[in-house]
């Protein structure tokens, strides 16, 4: 049993990290008589599972960062409430793979180091969003965390002053149907052999991890200056997620006798996550090459 691969991907999804395993099905290629040794296979396992244990580890890094960033500027000027919910909801959610039988099991690393440190990140997203809440929402910057009210205020859904013109949980509740509806479009294109209800979940949650950042994100683009700490959140998540697209990427390496099914769509799923962070990686890299203090978004210093 320890040697049963994903069931539901790594990275994205409720599966392993990064993407949904749990409709992944797995079809045999050639014979096992070619195999490599044991040592080799030990070393390829031991590989695969240190890719989805770094991508956890990753998310629990992008909850220090963001506490730190709380801590130290005693301010949440510049953090997206919009994407600190979703980004906790997605860890909080990630909790039931485990209850649900999707999560990605290892071959070398104990799998007891999986659950508990899916539970320590959900646990520290939501001291973090209570902390948020209780402690610095009187410095949270609603006019600017605006994703989904301005799409609302151009469309005249929505007045352009007063109280339901810069609503954090009309905001939020935007962005969460967005999220229901892309997640059912997913539904559709991706494969699974599993019930509507656990394959829309896995959807629901790898959608989740898709968009949380974008309000973040839009955030940054009215900013044009990011500090290291919010930066650092950021590059954590593009990281994890390209801990994942390497996991796909090098499964039928180490397992040359299976080949999932849903792993050319799950590869793709994680491109475009990546690329959704692209734009701010660059100017992340940008910046880290001159030496700047902080991520400067755009053309240079004309806002300093």
């Amino acid at each position: 049993a320890r040697n049963r691969q994903p069931r539901c991907q790594r990275g994205r999804g409720p599966g392993p990290q990064g993407g949904q395993g749990s409709a992944t099905r797995f079809h045999r290629r050639g014979s096992v008589g070619g195999a490599c040794s044991p040592e080799a296979m030990f070393l390829g396992q031991l590989y695969l599972d240190g890719l989805i244990f770094t991508s956890d580890l990753c998310t629990f890094g992008t909850f220090i960062s963001l506490a730190w960033k709380l801590h130290k500027s005693k301010s949440a000027a510049g953090l997206s409430l919009q994407t600190l919910v979703t980004v906790v909801g997605a860890r909080s959610l990630h909790l039931l793979s485990h209850v649900m039988r999707l999560h990605y099991l290892p071959a070398v690393i104990p799998w007891l180091l999986y659950p508990s440190m899916d539970v320590v990140n959900a646990a520290a997203g939501i001291l973090l969003l209570t902390s948020f809440v209780l402690l610095y929402y009187r410095t949270y910057e609603r006019e600017k965390d605006n994703f989904g009210v301005a799409v609302l205020q151009k469309l005249d859904l929505l007045p352009k002053s007063g109280n339901l013109s810069n609503s954090p949980l009309l905001a939020s509740g935007f962005l969460y149907a967005c999220i229901a509806v892309l997640a059912l479009i997913w539904y559709s294109v991706r494969r699974s052999n599993h019930s509507f209800a656990v394959s829309y979940f896995c959807c629901f949650y790898e959608v989740m991890g898709a968009v949380a950042l974008i309000p973040q994100l839009v955030m940054f683009q009215k900013d044009k200056r990011v500090s290291p700490a919010l930066a650092n959140f950021v590059v954590l998540t593009a990281v994890n997620r390209l801990c994942t697209l390497i996991f796909w990427i090098s499964y039928p390496w180490v397992y040359t006798w299976r080949y999932p099914d849903n792993r050319g769509i799950q590869m793709i799923s994680e491109v475009l996550n990546l690329l959704i962070l692209s734009d701010f990686l660059f100017y992340w890299a940008r910046s880290q090459i001159r030496g700047d203090k902080e991520v400067i978004i755009g053309d240079g210093y004309s806002a300093v």
